[in-house]
């Protein structure tokens, strides 16, 4: 799920010229992010990975977005 996270991060940031601040993953690939990063808390794997998480239906695939949102964690560093 990393190596898929950091493609889809990075061709959103060739492409926009920023870095996306929303995840969008399934449940299955949220159980692997919490596997692969050792961390089974949703606050502190947005915090890890630097953008909120979304989570929507089992069919769909992970990609990434950029919203006008206030990040909650953009003073963790």
């Amino acid at each position: 799920m990393l190596s898929v996270l950091n493609q889809l991060t990075a061709r959103f940031e060739q492409s926009n010229g920023f870095r996306a601040n929303l995840l969008y993953i399934n449940t299955l690939q949220l159980e692997q992010l919490k596997e692969q990063l050792s961390e089974s808390d949703l606050e502190i794997l947005s915090q890890l990975i630097g953008m909120d998480i979304v989570i929507v239906g089992n069919n769909s695939k992970a990609h990434v977005s950029w919203a006008q949102i206030s990040w909650k964690h953009s003073k963790i560093a």
